[in-house]
């Protein structure tokens, strides 16, 4: 396979945010709704490679199915006390598919 201009590459980094955001939307449609840090766990123990936190918030925020309902503040030893977002699936998003 010869990658002319980088059409593999972004085709193979396409279909890896497919599998993603089928694997966020079923989590959240399980669970009903869960924070940033709680995605991220499960995509991480879940799938052979995982992502990033940079490349979850930026699925979060873009997937027109996926709703961000609150924020819930957390804390930690060193880092203080700070806010998380809390995200749910639109309902009906995946009776479609």
């Amino acid at each position: 396979m010869a990658v002319v201009g980088g059409h593999v590459e972004r085709r193979v980094r396409k279909m890896r945010t497919t599998r993603l955001r089928q694997k966020i939307k079923k989590f959240l449609d399980d669970r009903g709704e869960a924070n940033t840090t709680e995605i991220l766990e499960h995509v991480n123990s879940t799938m052979r490679h995982g992502t990033t936190p940079q490349q979850l918030g930026n699925v979060l925020s873009k997937d027109k199915d996926i709703l961000k309902v609150s924020t819930t503040k957390r804390g930690g030893a060193l880092s203080g006390r700070y806010e998380i977002c809390v995200w749910q699936v639109r309902p009906g998003a995946l009776e479609g598919k």
